[in-house]
């Protein structure tokens, strides 16, 4: 049923998520207040995306919902809600970065290894769990990016290191994007430009923020 199916993928993802706040909070040397802030922040604007994503699933399905909502809630969400709840969140986000001061960039550098270790359990939970063999592609490519993220982390700027495990990301996913039928996201199938304009986005930020370093 398509119920069973979401709550699967609401499983998978509050136990991956789980494991990878629980692996940031061990491995980080910040202080037990510093690290019990920045996991209360990440996980709020988990919440808030989770609910960007049923919203922009009943925006984009409106007429339906508005006649049928269980028809629209018991459905998974599909990349067009994804899309839509990834903008939704960056608005947020940067509304608040101008108006209360939030500082995005220690926000997105402390959510890298929840990012990284989120990611590479929910692969091995869809190899183990779901038998599915289309997830070794990304399985392979989350532990190349937590190994390279363990081994470079205290030898790189932040900024760089995002830079450069973005970098990597998106050609990873592009190529499994040729190599597959399809690559996914949190089992959201994502369309090959999303990852170049991921990429792209990543790096005209990082070259800008340098430039105005150094003029």
């Amino acid at each position: 049923m398509p119920s069973t199916t979401v709550l699967m993928s609401l499983a998978a993802n509050i136990i991956s998520f789980s494991v990878g706040l629980l692996a940031y909070y061990l491995s980080s040397n910040l202080s037990s207040k510093d690290k019990r802030k920045n996991v209360e922040q990440i996980i709020s604007y988990l919440i808030n995306l989770i609910l960007f994503i049923w919203v922009a699933k009943i925006i984009l399905q409106l007429p339906l919902f508005l006649s049928d909502p269980i028809a629209v809630l018991a459905y998974p969400s599909d990349a067009q809600a994804f899309y839509l709840a990834l903008l939704l969140l960056t608005i947020q986000m940067t509304y608040q970065g101008k108006k209360s001061g939030l500082q995005l960039q220690n926000l997105l550098i402390n959510a890298i290894p929840v990012i990284l270790v989120a990611s590479f359990t929910y692969q091995f939970i869809d190899i183990v769990w779901q038998n599915n063999s289309l997830a070794w592609g990304n399985f392979i490519l989350m532990l190349l990016l937590l190994l390279i993220y363990l081994l470079v982390k205290d030898r790189m700027q932040s900024a760089m290191l995002f830079l450069c495990l973005t970098v990597i990301w998106t050609i990873g996913k592009l190529i499994l994007s040729y190599v597959l039928p399809f690559t996914t996201i949190f089992s959201y199938m994502i369309h090959p430009l999303f990852f170049v304009m991921i990429g792209l986005i990543h790096i005209c930020i990082f070259l800008f923020k340098r430039k105005k370093v150094s003029s």
